[in-house]
C-alpha cells in the first residue's frame, strides 16, 4: 500500500488563540494531546477536534455567565420596578402635548383611575379648569430649558374631589439639553398641608376680626373712661373748691382769735389743693391714653420751640442753659410730641432745682430703624434700682421736697411714646443727673 508523502499531506495550522483558563482546567486533566507515531513534527489529526471542544467550554461558560447576569438584571429590574410602582410619589412621562406616556400606580391610585385608561389620555383633562392655563405654561417652559420647574396644581380624581399636588418636571434630556419629546413628572400629594393652611388662614381671619371687635370694644371703653373721668374729676373738683373757699374764709374770721386754728385750716387748704393735683393729674393720664392720633411730618425742632415758650417762666427764673443737636423731622403726632417733650423738660427743669449751674440738653441719634432722643440733666439723678418705678402712676422715687409734683409726668410719656411704637428708658446716677432716653421708629406702626 502507498504511503503518501508528508509534503503532499493537508496542513492544519494550530490555533493562533490561547484557551481560556477555565477552559484549560476543564482541560489540563487530559494532558497535551499526542503527537502521530510519537515523532516530533508529525502531524496531529486530533488537533482540530481538540480545538472545537475547548471553544465548545468557552461557550457554555460565556452562557452560563451571560444567564447568570440576566438573571441579576431581572432581579433588578423587578426591585426598581417596585419601588416605582409603589413610591409615595406619583411618577408620569409625558410628551409635548401633554398626553400620558407612563404612570406608576401611586399616580393611578391618587388620580382614582385605572392604568389602561390613563394611559394615552391627555393630562390636563384631571387638572382643574381654572388651573390648566398654568399647566400648559408650566409644560411649556419644561421643553424650552434642561431645568426643573416647579408649580401647584389642584387635580380632579375620576370619582370625585380635589386633589392638590405639587408638579415637578424636567425633559428629557441628553448632553444637558432637552431632547426628544418626553418629559417626566413627579406628582407630591400636598392635600393635606393646604388643608392645613386653609384652616389656619380661616383661623387667623377669625382671629383678626376677633381683634378688632375686641379692639373696638377697648376704645368705646377708652372713650366711656374718658368721659367718666371727666365728669367725676369735675363733680370732685367743684366740691373742693368750696372746701378751699370756705377753708380760707374761715381762716381769715378765725386768724385773731386762734393761732391753731388757722394752722389746721391751713392743712386743709394744702390737703384740697394736693388732691386737686391729683385729680387733674388723672385726667391727663386718661388723655393721653386715649386721644386720638394723627400721624404727619412733625418737626421736632418746631415743637422744641413751642415746648421752650411755654416753659419760658421756669427757664427765666433762674439761669438754666437748655441747649439741642439739630433735631429731624420724624413720622408722628405733633400733639403727642409736644407732650413728651413737655413732661420731660418739667421733670428736668424740676431735677435741677438744686443745681449751681443747671444745664439741660436735647440730644438725636439716628440709626437705621428709629431715632433716640435724649433729655440730659446735671441734676439729682436717682438710685437706678428704682428706675422700674419712675414711669408708673404716682411712684416717685425723691420726695416731695425735693421733686415736687403728682408723680405722673414720667407715666404719661411712657403711654404717649408706647402710642407711637416708641420705647423710653431712664440712666442715672445719684446726684449726678439723669438722661431719658426716647426711641421713636422712622416707620410707627399704627396702634389706634
Amino acid at each position: 500500500m502507498h504511503k503518501p508523502d508528508a509534503e503532499h499531506l493537508p496542513v492544519c495550522e494550530p490555533s493562533s488563540a490561547a484557551p481560556s483558563p477555565l477552559a484549560q482546567a476543564h482541560l489540563g486533566a487530559q494532558g497535551p494531546p499526542p503527537l502521530l507515531g510519537g515523532a516530533p513534527g508529525e502531524w496531529d489529526a486530533q488537533a482540530p477536534l481538540r480545538e472545537l471542544q475547548v471553544h465548545q467550554i468557552e461557550l457554555e461558560l460565556q452562557n452560563e455567565e451571560l444567564l447568570r447576569a440576566n438573571a441579576e438584571l431581572e432581579d433588578t429590574r423587578a426591585k426598581y420596578l417596585d419601588l416605582f410602582e409603589f413610591a409615595p410619589v406619583g411618577y408620569l412621562t409625558l410628551d409635548r402635548q401633554g398626553i400620558v406616556q407612563e404612570a406608576n400606580l401611586t399616580a393611578c391610585t391618587m388620580l382614582g383611575v385605572q392604568r389602561e385608561r390613563f394611559l394615552s389620555r391627555r393630562f390636563p383633562l384631571f387638572v382643574a379648569p381654572e388651573g390648566r392655563s398654568h399647566f400648559n405654561l408650566l409644560l411649556r417652559r419644561v421643553f424650552e430649558a434642561p431645568d426643573k420647574r416647579v408649580g401647584e396644581l389642584t387635580l380632579e380624581r375620576a370619582g370625585g374631589g380635589a386633589l392638590h399636588v405639587q408638579v415637578e418636571a424636567v425633559a428629557s434630556q441628553a448632553g444637558g439639553e432637552p431632547a426628544g419629546g418626553h418629559c417626566r413628572m413627579a406628582l407630591i400629594d400636598i392635600t393635606a398641608q393646604r388643608q392645613a393652611q386653609d384652616a389656619v388662614l380661616a383661623l387667623n381671619q377669625t382671629l383678626e376680626e376677633r381683634v378688632e371687635e375686641r379692639t373696638a370694644r377697648l376704645r368705646d371703653l377708652g372713650a366711656e373712661f374718658e368721659r367718666f373721668a371727666q365728669a367725676v374729676a369735675q363733680d370732685l373738683l367743684s366740691p373742693l373748691r368750696h372746701i378751699t373757699s370756705f377753708a380760707q374764709l374761715l381762716q381769715q374770721e378765725t386768724q385773731p382769735t386762734g393761732e391753731a386754728a388757722g394752722r389746721h385750716l391751713g392743712a386743709i387748704r394744702h390737703s384740697a389743693a394736693r388732691m386737686s393735683t391729683l385729680i387733674h393729674a388723672l385726667i391727663d393720664v386718661s388723655r393721653a391714653s386715649n386721644s386720638r392720633l394723627r400721624l404727619t411730618q412733625v418737626d421736632l425742632g418746631r415743637v422744641l420751640g413751642e415746648v421752650r415758650k411755654e416753659l419760658r417762666p421756669g427757664l427765666e427764673e433762674r439761669p438754666v442753659a437748655l441747649t439741642s443737636d439739630p433735631l429731624p423731622t420724624v413720622q408722628s403726632d405733633s400733639t403727642t410730641m409736644q407732650l413728651i417733650f413737655l413732661h420731660l423738660l418739667s421733670n428736668a427743669l424740676k431735677a435741677t432745682r438744686s443745681a449751681e449751674r443747671p444745664q439741660i440738653h436735647v440730644g438725636v441719634q439716628d440709626t437705621p430703624p428709629e431715632y433716640l432722643l435724649s433729655v440730659r440733666d446735671n441734676g439729682l439723678g436717682f438710685n437706678m434700682r428704682y428706675r422700674d418705678k419712675l414711669f408708673e402712676v404716682f411712684k416717685k422715687v425723691h420726695s416731695d421736697r425735693d421733686f415736687p409734683g403728682a408723680g405722673v409726668g414720667l407715666a404719661v410719656v411712657r403711654r404717649l411714646v408706647a402710642r407711637v411704637g416708641g420705647r423710653v428708658w431712664a440712666d442715672a446716677r445719684l446726684g449726678e443727673g439723669a438722661t431719658f432716653w426716647v426711641a421713636l421708629p422712622k416707620q410707627p406702626p399704627v396702634l389706634d
